[in-house]
């Protein structure tokens, strides 16, 4: 017993926030810890301070990832379908907002300006509120009751570049639900997208050497095949499609198909 002692020890000395953090994050059935973020306009919001609510749908995204640029009018169409039903769209943008990142909350106040978004656009400064909802792509939903209680988490639809093919609108069925007073089904999906980018860590935008290429500035390198894969894996088969490379990663993709099969595996990529 003693020596388990030591060894619980140990571990939460080394990866103790990692433990705290994976443990804090919200799940279905959880109470949202209200927070105050600053919106594009300059102004602080708050969820307890939006009005005439029915529940929220908060939406981590950015200006950068390619799959939260393909949701941005799907996302203009959501807000004016729900919000009067009291379900407005949240927007939150973790990313870091570095000078070339596109993330800066004056580069945030330009995309809201020329896309004329209807909604709350706020910025993350810190990294502090993502972590809490156990937060991991660009897009990535979560919907919030009136109690703010988490009803559903994961995609907003099932066709992450083209709404046209869109057949399941995982949001939209999921507010229907809670409308009949009923458990969304289902409540949980995966969210599809570009990784938030931490401070420090490796960038998720496509500046950055996740799409695929090398990068030589010090202190990055390029991602691992495995992260490609989660990144842009759209079809969840475990490889990479043409059809679903971006940056350099699509204009190397040829070269790098040795098979010929139309698709990356690990060991192809591993290659690169």
């Amino acid at each position: 017993m003693k020596k388990i002692a030591i060894l619980f020890t140990l571990l939460i000395s080394c990866f103790g926030s990692e433990m705290i953090a994976q443990n804090a994050a919200y799940t279905i059935g959880d109470k949202v810890e209200d927070f105050k973020l600053q919106n594009v306009d300059g102004t602080m919001k708050s969820l307890s301070k939006i009005q005439d609510v029915n529940g929220y749908i908060l939406v981590f995204t950015c200006n950068e990832c390619p799959f939260a640029k393909a949701y941005e009018d799907r996302l203009i169409e959501l807000h004016n379908e729900m919000a009067p039903k009291g379900y407005p769209i949240v927007a939150i943008n973790s990313n870091e907002g570095s000078a070339d990142g596109g993330n800066t909350i004056a580069d945030m106040a330009k995309r809201y300006k020329e896309k004329e978004f209807p909604f709350l656009y706020l910025k993350d400064s810190e990294q502090k509120i993502y972590p809490k909802f156990g937060a991991k792509k660009t897009p990535e939903v979560f919907i919030l009751d009136s109690d703010m209680v988490v009803r559903y988490t994961g995609a907003i639809d099932d066709s992450p570049k083209e709404p046209e093919e869109v057949t399941v609108n995982y949001v939209t069925e999921a507010i229907a639900a809670l409308e009949k007073g009923e458990t969304p089904d289902p409540a949980i999906t995966k969210a599809i997208g570009c990784p938030i980018d931490k401070k420090g860590g490796p960038k998720g935008g496509p500046r950055g050497s996740q799409a695929g290429g090398s990068d030589s500035r010090p202190g990055h390198q390029k991602p691992s095949p495995a992260r490609l894969i989660d990144m842009m894996d759209m079809d969840n088969d475990s490889m990479i499609s043409k059809a679903e490379a971006q940056g350099p990663l699509a204009r190397a993709f040829d070269s790098l198909d040795a098979n010929k099969d139309g698709k990356l595996s690990k060991d192809e990529l591993g290659k690169h």
